[in-house]
């Protein structure tokens, strides 16, 4: 009799040992979609700064450009500008 207790016991261990790694198993997919979003909303918060700055920058450039400006702070200009342009989309945010 105390061979079957033990039996049982062992049984009702290993289910709930499988019930445990199941859920386990199935909280995965949310877990990992929960960081890849919190790395996308960093990602996102250091794109927004990124193109801030820029934008300030050359917002500060054109204020500060006059008729008399040399060539060097003009060619510094456009490539400031250019940079503003080839500058990737952030993702993830509606526009």
């Amino acid at each position: 009799m105390a061979e079957e207790d033990s039996s049982e016991v062992v049984r009702e261990f290993g289910e709930s040992v499988a019930a445990v790694n199941l859920k386990t198993l199935g909280d995965g997919p949310a877990f990992f979609q929960n960081q890849m979003y919190a790395q996308q909303v960093q990602a996102s918060a250091g794109w927004t700064s990124l193109n801030q700055a820029v934008v300030s920058k050359a917002s500060e450039m054109i204020l500060n450009t006059s008729a008399n400006s040399e060539g060097a702070d003009l060619a510094s200009l456009g490539m400031l500008i250019k940079a503003l342009v080839n500058t990737p989309p952030v993702s993830g945010q509606n526009e």
